[in-house]
């Protein structure tokens, strides 16, 4: 299963991209990024490790997929989510993303570019309990991940008990498409590589003084 944040964790989201046929090279290309010199994060096993591994937090990372699916994914910010669905256009795509705070969750399928259905779950902001918000036509056998999700919240092994069963919809979905979940365990012999700006990452900017420390000249 892929690290989920500590609960002091705010700016944690896990968004993700998967492009059937889309190669490596075209990628990197598309990004305008290349594969990191370091030598930790490249052809790893697993997943990387985003709560400890501070260094993994707003970077992309990459990997091979079974039948011709590359992901690309990462804790990343609504900016770079941006970059990322601009691949969709690349080929038959899944993009998802979810956030433990707020418990927010959301898939989208997309082919020749454009999007074709979408399914949101948010808790926070729906004031309505534990719904789910497809917008576009599902296909039956993906239709049913959602009957299913429904059937087992009425039947008293949902949120009842603690388990909130919507919330990983999306990434069921994701699943049935690309063969990725972000709930579970990577597929056999998946492997990443962690990306960079092409000549290498800008050094982090100094944070600012606080104005008492400007003002009593506390270097």
């Amino acid at each position: 299963m892929m690290e989920t944040a500590s609960v002091d964790d705010q700016n944690y989201m896990l968004i993700w991209i998967a492009v059937q046929g889309l190669s490596p090279d075209e990628a990197l290309s598309s990004l305008e990024m290349e594969f990191t010199e370091s030598g930790d994060a490249r052809d790893v096993p697993g997943w990387p490790d985003f709560i400890n591994r501070r260094d993994y937090r707003d970077r992309i990372f990459m990997g091979q997929l079974r039948d011709g699916w590359l992901l690309l994914f990462g804790n990343l910010d609504e900016e770079q989510k941006d970059r990322l669905l601009q691949l969709a256009r690349s080929g038959p795509a899944f993009a998802g993303d979810i956030s433990r705070i707020g418990n927010f969750a959301e898939g989208r399928r997309y082919e020749g570019g454009q999007e074709v259905w979408k399914v949101d779950y948010d808790l926070e902001n729906s004031g309505q309990g534990n719904l789910l918000t497809v917008e576009g036509r599902l296909p039956a056998k993906l239709a049913v991940i959602i009957d299913e999700a429904y059937a087992t919240e009425k039947s008293g092994h949902g949120s009842d008990l603690g388990v909130d069963v919507f919330f990983e919809v999306p990434g069921k979905l994701s699943k049935a498409v690309s063969g990725f979940s972000p709930h579970e365990d990577p597929p056999a012999g998946f492997r990443w590589s962690m990306l960079q700006r092409i000549g290498g990452e800008p050094e982090p900017k100094p944070k600012p003084r606080s104005w008492l420390a400007r003002l009593f000249g506390a270097r």
